[in-house]
């Protein structure tokens, strides 16, 4: 009687040291609790970000920002004097780009306000401090306008050499009246505005948006010009 009971304490006693086999369970899995678990699809579905989002097409034009940016900056020209039919335009042909952005610093098209946005040249001293617009308007006074030409241009969609569409301000006819060396200033002003209605139409009074400054570039005397060798430095495309 002895042996056999030293015989089961001996075996309880190895189960407690080394751990017995485990049992497998005969009762069926519960599915009551248990939830699968199946790689996410979340992530799968997910779509990149669109580069212009719908809140951008919707933003607020007065939360909307606005930069100028020369491109393409005057070199030189000459002066006219007295003879206006004899005049020579700035080279190269001033271009300035404008890029919009909306709150979340998106870059937008604003298809319904570019009509009213418009940009204006201005004529600087050398070192850009003096304005020199006296007499810009034929007509006012006796002085004539020193700055000469198509002064305000309008936007267009155009196309540079790499297929990048964007939004440009062109003057290609821009004569200084005479000798020196200037800056010449490029306003961005949006001419529209809101009435009671909702209604989009030109206001009373433009509101400047941008500004940006061109290098200072000399205005010779007729027989010390020379042409300036056009490069393709900047080619744009009419888009559409």
């Amino acid at each position: 009687m002895l042996p056999r009971i030293l015989k089961s304490v001996l075996a309880l006693s190895a189960n407690a040291l080394y751990g017995s086999p485990p049992r497998a369970s005969l009762s069926p899995p519960s599915s009551q609790n248990s939830i699968p678990e199946y790689p996410s699809q979340r992530s799968a579905l997910s779509r990149p970000t669109p580069r212009i989002q719908v809140a951008s097409l919707l933003a607020d034009p007065q939360t909307r920002s606005y930069h100028l940016e020369i491109v393409q900056h005057p070199q030189k020209t000459a002066e006219f004097g007295q003879s206006n039919l004899s005049r020579l335009p700035i080279t190269p042909p001033i271009i300035a780009q404008l890029t919009v952005r909306d709150p979340s610093g998106n870059s937008v098209v604003p298809e319904a306000e570019l009509p009213f946005l418009v940009a204006h040249l201005s004529l600087f001293s050398e070192d850009g401090l003096t304005s020199l617009n006296m007499g810009s308007n034929i007509g006012c006074g006796n002085t004539p306008p020193i700055l000469y030409g198509n002064l305000v241009s309008s936007i267009d969609q155009l196309e540079d050499l790499q297929g990048n569409l964007g939004l440009f301000f062109l003057f290609p006819d821009v004569s200084i009246r005479w000798r020196g060396r200037y800056q010449l200033g490029i306003t961005l002003t949006r001419l529209s505005g809101t009435d009671p209605a909702g209604s989009i139409g030109l206001a009373a009074q433009g509101t400047v948006l941008a500004e940006a400054r061109t290098r200072t570039f000399d205005v010779l005397a007729l027989n010390q010009y020379t042409a300036v060798r056009m490069s393709i430095s900047y080619v744009l495309v009419i888009h559409g």
